[in-house]
């Protein structure tokens, strides 16, 4: 019993002394907090996401990895989502405010017809990448079971954060994330 008290207390100094250090554990050094948009949860391994290749309204190709070298914002979301249609203009604010710092909103409409994503996005005036992903196909590979769904992406096509729901991607906390991150912050 006594050795595992001071076991215990030689295991609490050394993380007590490497946080003094300012060594923390891994999990622990993230110089960005996600959580200022409360839907997000950070991703712990920052895995690469998985690539997809969809067709845009125009019927060009389009993928994920098309935006390397950029943060993206990928979010899942279709015109019959009342939560989609209540965030996407706060992310079309975003997008133009940070569209010259490489970041980029990548929107995915996921289960909707083709013209009723058009009719969408003309009523909205969102000038972002929008890709359709019909049969949800790639909204399945990415656990968009409810929409929205929203991923951030580093550069390199790394997980950074995910979150379930819609955001206010326009307020001072979303914008400092998103600075944060396009400043090369993780």
């Amino acid at each position: 019993m006594k050795i595992r008290l001071t076991q215990c207390a030689v295991v609490v100094a050394l993380a007590s002394g490497l946080f003094a250090l300012g060594k923390a554990p891994a999990w622990s050094q993230s110089q960005v907090n996600y959580k200022a948009v409360p839907i997000l949860q950070p991703m712990k391994d920052s895995a690469p996401t998985p690539d997809f290749s969809l067709t845009t309204p125009e019927g060009k190709k389009i993928s994920l990895k098309d935006f390397r070298g950029k943060v993206v914002l990928l979010n899942f979301w279709a015109s019959w989502c009342v939560p989609c249609r209540e965030e996407m203009p706060a992310m079309e604010k975003l997008y133009q405010e940070y569209k010259q710092k490489n970041f980029v909103v990548l929107a995915v409409a996921v289960k909707d017809r083709k013209q009723d994503a058009v009719n969408f996005v003309k009523e909205l005036k969102l000038t972002y990448p929008i890709a359709l992903d019909p049969d949800a196909q790639v909204g399945h590979v990415y656990g968009a079971w409810g929409l929205p769904a929203t991923y951030l992406i580093g550069p390199k096509g790394e997980g950074l954060a995910r979150g379930w729901g819609p955001a206010d991607w326009h307020n001072q906390a979303a914008r400092k994330l998103i600075q944060d991150l396009v400043d090369g912050k993780r």
